[in-house]
């Protein structure tokens, strides 16, 4: 697939990065020791959520209006899918020309490719990492936790996947990232790109609970193998494309992080095509971004990507739109300048598979963390750490210091940072004393001079800048921080210690905590003991208890203030178990004739936990499923079905049932109707659905070639979808008639079964409505069927626009049951006529046939199709067959009730090709039909017109010869033109010609 013609490319700009200072030894930094690797606070219950997808399949890959028009009536279905109304989902498609659908119409984005232009520059200048290849590739910036995101630039091998079925491609081989030329090792150069990404990637995701990785993971790292798995993620290869030539900087699947089951890894991995730090590394989040569910940041003019706005370390633009430009590159929810959606990007990652990390500091004075503090002579040196996850967090810390000067240092990642720091300093009455957020960086720093001695409290948090039309917000102001600073020594002040332990048995709730703080030390002594006890409740005293009403793992908190209002905390953490939930279903029937409907029931399922809730989620078997405690489902189509319900309860935990499999019976009669259509060529008046009765006609009416105006032509070709049922007899209805043709031209109807080569089964060249006529198809034609109407007469100066009227075009099917099939029919004979053509004929031998089938083989072991034709009828013309080859032949009959045995066998062998190749071309000369013949071999021939007596013809003496024949008739119609060797002997193929 050539997705270049349909990618708009944007023109995109360098970017200096910076990283001075980094060594090997910093590929830990992004690792400090405060954080843990939790479940976050904020409820993901990844793929809880999500709707069964519908069972569709488009012929082919497409975008924008195509795209729409190959989902027909299943786009409100996919919409909703994908969470979306129908004209949300449909705006998406029609505006963002890089977002395409596969043939299972699952959305993924072609991306424009970062230009070649782009400058390879590190952050912030050169920058030498001294990481060999071993530790280039064991970077992880958060170990152990459950999600994982893997930077994979050593190459892969991908089998198995979307990937390889849209581009036909059994392996793709993608290999290792490459900048010089040489795949044989990776040089230093190319290592210290590889972590330069790998710095931004994971400054992109810190506030979330992945592992942002190089180090090659375990299957089960990636792989999601049920909806109660919780340790999975994806892959993005680094690579250059060798198998889709796209054109494209890369791409990706949407909404596809946490897909579980047979869906675990189909749609994986990602694909990233650019080669720069700045190219690459925006693409592999942008990319990632994508698998968690987010859509492209654009504007409501049309752009795909919003490129952002102002310029230097505060020049912002969103990472779904393209970060190229400039050096802040933050997640969005669409606030800048004619956004074109509003999408929740922190919100919409956690709805997808990836949950915020817990907070790691307390946000008040009352919860302070305190700062590292190591004595230096007459100064003490502050470090500490954090992380702003969200932007209602911030992050408070304390410190003691003596009076005098001070500088405080907060810092954001050193390569390319999404955090935009404002500090506060206040004293240890809560008073804010100092602050500093500079207009055009993102570090912030506090210095003067303490009045005082004693206890002091610095707060970090993100935060924005100016208007949201030439700045930003705090929204996407996220990211690691360090702090590090100076104080005067405080003398003889000493802050507390606490201490705390607790005495409980874990099991299920309600349970009752005993808490003790009594091992909390002061140099004087301790004045308060305050608690949180994690699930909102708080309390004081030395030694208190708390009861836990629901299951789940609450952090309680101790702070101890002493005389001197020094204040120290300690954090332990408390599990109460969670019961499983339980699922029970039923359905009040198992077996139908189709269309049937199904009540399914619940009850019985439960929570075991007495505050706890559960949320259903059912799927019919079908593709479809509903979120109702007791749905009831319609199954359309004849199949067998296997439902199931899966309960979570409002911890995630899961309980699944399935259910007996429900049998649907094919109805008797089943009428299917054009469900979509694709608009190839003419101009079309209505739509597919106006083929669906004869109260209205769709038209379509021809164009006109280009070219000189002596070659031109006019032609048209539409296509229509059905998706059929089988049965035992399976036939096309159609209504169709034309104007008029100027230029003795027809249309030619005919039908493709899943892909096979098209069938032709009718021309229509009347004028008037003549009525329905029936076309039997192959008896079990079923699945996805389509019916094209297409000209006959391409020949060039016949530039009449002719219109074609549908209306009527549907296909029945016919099941009936306790019936008689026909007798077997006697296969009689079968009779060459020429080298294409072989005439067979037989005998009837029953009253109630609906038609008969006829199959041929050239080895009466593979049998094929060769036509259907009604009842009655007792001869079969097959053409369009290989010269002087053996066919074989036999028929069956059909009704409703189904087939008789296959008939005995016939053959005939055609006849050897003829020397003489002919051909006819048709044309009027003021108002006289001529036709001009053209052939190979024999100078001399006899021209046989419309099986006339041959008039016998001397051509010229160089091949190819011609001969102008002159008819002396007007009007239209058909003529057969022939031509044998003067006197007997070889003869051409009969060449019909219309008018």
């Amino acid at each position: 697939m050539d997705y270049r013609a349909n990618i708009i490319r944007v023109a995109l700009l360098s970017l200096s990065l910076s990283a001075a200072g980094l060594s090997g030894s910093d590929a830990n930094a992004a690792n400090p020791t405060t954080n843990t690797n939790t479940i976050s606070d904020a409820t993901s219950n990844p793929g809880a959520q999500h709707r069964a997808f519908p069972d569709v399949n488009l012929p082919e890959p497409a975008n924008g209006e195509h795209a729409i028009g190959l989902l027909g009536d299943k786009l409100p279905d996919v919409a909703a899918a994908y969470e979306m109304t129908t004209s949300e989902f449909a705006k998406l498609i029609r505006t963002d020309k890089t977002v395409w659908l596969d043939r299972r119409a699952h959305i993924f984005y072609v991306e424009v490719e970062a230009p070649t232009e782009l400058a390879e520059s590190d952050p912030g200048g050169e920058i030498q990492t001294a990481l060999n290849e071993v530790e280039t590739f064991s970077l992880n910036s958060r170990p152990g936790a459950p999600r994982t995101i893997f930077l994979d630039f050593d190459g892969h091998t991908t089998t198995g996947t979307a990937w390889n079925s849209s581009n036909n491609v059994t392996t793709i081989n993608s290999p290792a990232y490459n900048t010089d030329g040489t795949s044989a090792s990776f040089t230093q150069l190319e290592l210290d790109r590889i972590y330069l990404m790998w710095q931004q990637v994971a400054e992109d995701f810190a506030p979330f609970n992945v592992n942002v990785t190089t180090q090659e993971p375990s299957p089960d790292k990636i792989t999601r193998t049920t909806s109660s798995d919780q340790t999975f993620g994806t892959r993005v290869i680094i690579t250059q494309d060798n198998f889709a030539n796209c054109g494209c900087g890369g791409f990706a699947y949407l909404r596809i992080f946490d897909d579980y089951g047979s869906n675990g890894d189909y749609y994986k991995p990602a694909f990233v095509f650019n080669s720069s730090v700045v190219g690459a590394g925006e693409a592999i989040t942008h990319e990632a971004g994508h698998n968690l569910g987010l859509s492209h940041d654009g504007q409501s003019d049309g752009t795909s990507y919003y490129q952002g706005h102002g310029s230097g370390a505060t020049g912002w633009a969103p990472i779904m739109g393209v970060g190229y430009y400039r050096e802040l590159v933050q997640w969005s929810k669409g606030e800048y300048p004619q956004a074109n959606q509003q999408q929740d990007d922190i919100q919409v990652i956690q709805n997808y598979g990836a949950p915020l990390m817990l907070d790691d500091h307390g946000d008040s004075i009352a919860n302070a963390s305190a700062l590292s503090e190591t004595p230096n002579g007459d100064t003490t040196t502050l470090d500490g750490n954090g992380l702003i996850r969200r932007r209602d967090d911030m992050d408070m810390f304390s410190f003691t210091a003596g009076a005098g000067s001070f500088t405080l240092n907060i810092s954001p990642s050193a390569v390319s940072p999404n955090l935009d720091i404002l500090a506060q300093l206040y004293n240890s009455s809560g008073t804010l004393i100092a602050s500093n957020n500079p207009s055009s960086s993102l570090p912030a720093a506090i210095s003067g001079s303490f009045a005082s001695g004693g206890e002091y409290y610095l707060k970090v948090d993100g935060t924005g800048k100016g208007e949201l039309s030439t700045g930003y917000s705090d929204y996407g102001s996220l990211g690691w921080y360090t702090i590090n600073g100076s104080v005067q020594n405080d003398g003889n002040l000493q802050s507390p210690t606490a201490a705390v332990s607790v005495g409980y048995v874990p099991g299920y709730a309600p349970i009752t905590a005993f808490f003790n703080g009594s091992a909390s030390t002061d140099d004087i002594g301790i004045t308060d003991y305050s608690w949180n006890f994690g699930d909102g409740g708080v309390g004081s005293g030395v030694s208190p208890s708390h009861e836990y009403l629901a299951p789940g793992v609450y952090n309680v908190t101790l702070t101890v203030t002493d005389t001197d209002n020094l204040t120290d905390s300690d954090t332990l953490a408390i599990s109460v178990v969670n019961r499983s939930p339980i699922a029970i279903a039923n359905a009040d029937s198992y077996s139908g004739t189709a269309p049937h409907s199904v009540q399914f029931y619940s009850t019985g399922s439960k929570d075991q936990d007495d505050l706890g809730t559960i949320t259903y989620a059912w799927l019919f078997g079908d593709g479809n499923g509903s979120t109702s405690a007791n749905p009831s489902h319609l199954y359309a189509a004849q199949g067998t079905y296997t439902p199931s319900l899966t309960v979570t309860d409002n911890l995630g935990v899961q309980d699944s049932v399935t259910l007996s499999d429900i049998s649907i019976s094919p109805p008797a009669y089943l009428d299917q109707y054009a469900q979509g259509e694709i608009l190839g060529s003419g101009t079309v008046g209505g739509n597919y659905t106006d083929t669906f009765d004869n109260s209205s006609a769709q038209t379509i009416r021809e164009r006109e070639s280009g070219g000189r105006k002596s070659s031109r032509y006019s032609y048209l070709l539409h296509t229509w979808l059905f998706n059929v049922s089988s049965g035992n007899t399976v036939t096309i209805h159609l209504n169709a008639w034309m104007t008029g043709s100027s230029d003795s031209d027809q249309m030619r109807f005919s039908y493709s079964v899943n892909g096979a080569d098209y069938v032709e089964f009718t021309r229509v060249q009347n004028t008037d409505n003549v009525g329905l006529k029936s076309f039997f198809m192959p008896q079990g034609s079923s699945g996805d069927v389509r019916i094209r109407v297409e000209d006959t007469n391409h020949t060039p100066g016949r530039r009449g626009l002719d219109t074609v009227y549908i209306q009527q075009l549907y296909i029945s099917s016919e099941t009936l049951l306790d019936g008689d099939v026909p007798a077997t029919p006697s296969m009689q004979t079968a009779t060459p006529i020429s080298s294409s053509q072989i005439d067979i004929a037989w005998t009837e031998t029953s009253e109630n046939e609906s038609g008969f089938n006829i199959e041929r083989s050239t080895d009466q072991s593979s049998w094929s199709s060769a036509g259907s034709v009604g009842a009655n009828v007792t001869t079969f013309s097959d053409s369009g067959l290989l010269a002087g080859t053996t066919y074989y032949y036999r028929i069956s009959a059909f009704n409703g009730y189904g087939s008789s045995l296959e008939s005995n066998t016939v053959s005939a062998t055609t006849d050897a090709a003829s020397p003489i190749s002919l051909t006819a071309t048709g044309r009027k000369v003021k108002g006289i039909k001529h036709i001009d013949l053209q052939w190979y071999q024999y100078p001399d021939v006899d021209i046989y017109f419309d099986n006339a007596d041959a008039v016998t013809f001397s051509a010229e003496s160089s091949e190819p010869y011609g001969y102008d024949l002159n008819t002396g008739l007007k009007g239209g119609g058909n003529h057969s033109i022939q031509v044998c060797n003067a006197g007997g002997g070889d003869c051409s193929e009969v060449v019909t010609v219309i008018f």
